[in-house]
């Protein structure tokens, strides 16, 4: 049995389209706010401008987490006896990152990961 814990990082992936979609809110809310007709509601403004940089970069910031987490645990299996996972792995991270500005990738990263969690249950 492998002693990696760094799936625990790894396990954070679905966080991070959560939080794209909530900065694509926030920046909606805030573009509605500021382009309505009238007196713009000053406190939505803010709120909604808030919302969209700290989830965007928090998004930024789990993404990054979860690439070196699935890197080192990549990199501890291969070591490993049960399961020698290929570093082409290491793509579904790279390309899961790349989704926190690119949002369509999710679309390829989340089943990757997904299917690299399941195998690594599976064979560890």
């Amino acid at each position: 049995m492998s002693r990696s814990r760094w799936w625990f990082g790894v396990i954070l992936f679905p966080v991070v389209p959560l939080l794209s979609l909530l900065s694509g809110i926030g920046s909606r809310a805030f573009i509605a706010v500021s382009t309505s007709a009238g007196e713009p509601n000053v406190g939505v403004g803010i709120a909604s401008f808030l919302l969209t940089v700290i989830s965007f970069w928090g998004g930024i910031l789990i993404a990054l987490v979860v690439l070196l987490c699935l890197l080192a645990d990549i990199r501890v299996l291969r070591r490993d006896q049960t399961w020698s996972p290929h570093i082409a792995w290491a793509l579904a991270g790279i390309v899961h990152f790349a989704g926190t500005v690119f949002s369509m990738l999710f679309v390829l990263s989340v089943p990757a990961l997904s299917y690299y969690l399941y195998r690594r249950h599976e064979r560890v």
